[in-house]
C-alpha cells in the first residue's frame, strides 16, 4: 500500500479485500480527482477490489484529458474496467467497450450515461 500526500495509506487491506468502507473513500476520491498520478493509483486499486460500484467513476474518468494524455493512466482506468467485466483488450494500449449482450444492466446503464464522455475509439473492436 502507498502512502498518499499525508503520508497516510491510502487503502486498508482485510484479508487481501478491501473493505466497503474503503472502496467507498477510493471512489469518492477518484470522482475528486482529475492528478493523473492520484488517479491511476486509485484505478489500480479499484481493479484490485472488483467492486462493480467504481464501474460508473472510472468510466467518467475516461475521456478526461488527464486519463488520455498519459498511457499509464488510460491503462489503469482500462485495465480497472476490464477487471470488472466492462471493457476487453487485444493488446498493449487497445481497449474497447465489450458488446452490450455480454455486459450486466449496472453496466449497460452506467455506459448510457457516460457516452458522451467516453471517447468513441472504444466503442467496436479494440484497436489502436
Amino acid at each position: 500500500m502507498e502512502p498518499d500526500e499525508g503520508g497516510e495509506a491510502m487503502a486498508i487491506e482485510t484479508d487481501g479485500l478491501l473493505s466497503d468502507l474503503t472502496v467507498e473513500a477510493l471512489i469518492a476520491r477518484l470522482e475528486a480527482s482529475s492528478n493523473p498520478s492520484e488517479i491511476e493509483l486509485i484505478a489500480d486499486q479499484l481493479r484490485a477490489a472488483g467492486d462493480h460500484r467504481a464501474i460508473r467513476p472510472l468510466l467518467a474518468h475516461l475521456g478526461d484529458d488527464p486519463v488520455q494524455a498519459d498511457p499509464n493512466v488510460e491503462d489503469a482506468v482500462c485495465r480497472a474496467l476490464m477487471a470488472l467485466g466492462v471493457m476487453s483488450s487485444s493488446g498493449r494500449f487497445k481497449f474497447s467497450l465489450r458488446p452490450r449482450e455480454v455486459l450486466q444492466d449496472d453496466a449497460i446503464e452506467a455506459i448510457r450515461d457516460a457516452a458522451g464522455t467516453i471517447p468513441w475509439r472504444y466503442f467496436g473492436t479494440a484497436r489502436n
